[in-house]
């Protein structure tokens, strides 16, 4: 069976609670639960049941520094007249590069298919299909988003459920960076 992976940070709850807080009335968005909001290091894609084991055992074996983090700013990806993704920003970190680096050199040699897009750091709100005047009041509104820093300890391994009320996400595994 196959299932669809990620390796991902999760955003403390009261941190997921307030970027509920940038909701607004935009257009065509449909915007992630507050339990879906999470900070994506890899994106693996459809692996079989085996493969998945064996990547998650090698995720067992990273350790690091443990990480802070900070969110701040709001974005889109795609064109201003057509973007597809809102999101809220993370400040940039040299441990954060490190720890999303290490994750995908892991699990490259087991079958991950490197994305050649540079890695942009960043906690998915909402997809949208418009632009235009929306995605101009959203991206003034929230200019100045900021959160205050938390501490990251682990990070997970996902796995992403697809069905009629949209997507889910699940964490499988969870792997401490310090040392066991």
């Amino acid at each position: 069976m196959q299932q669809r992976l990620f390796v991902g940070i999760e955003i403390p709850a009261s941190a997921r609670m307030k970027l509920t807080t940038l909701r607004t009335d935009y257009p065509g968005a449909r915007w992630h639960p507050p339990e879906a909001l999470h900070l994506t290091l890899v994106f693996i894609g459809h692996v079989e049941d085996a493969q998945a084991r064996q990547m998650a055992a090698a995720l067992a074996d990273l350790h690091g520094a443990a990480l802070t983090l900070e969110l701040a700013g709001v974005g889109h990806f795609g064109p201003v007249h057509k973007p597809t993704v809102l999101w809220a920003g993370v400040e940039a970190s040299a441990l954060l590069a490190q720890l999303q680096q290490r994750v995908e050199q892991q699990l490259l040699p087991l079958g991950l298919i490197r994305d050649e897009r540079p890695y942009r750091p960043h906690v998915t709100l909402a997809r949208v299909k418009e632009g235009g005047e929306a995605l101009q009041d959203f991206l003034q509104r929230y200019r100045d988003f900021r959160l205050p820093p938390f501490e990251v300890q682990e990070f997970c391994l996902y796995v992403s459920h697809g069905g009629p009320s949209g997507v889910r996400y699940e964490v499988i595994e969870r792997f401490s960076l310090a040392k066991r």
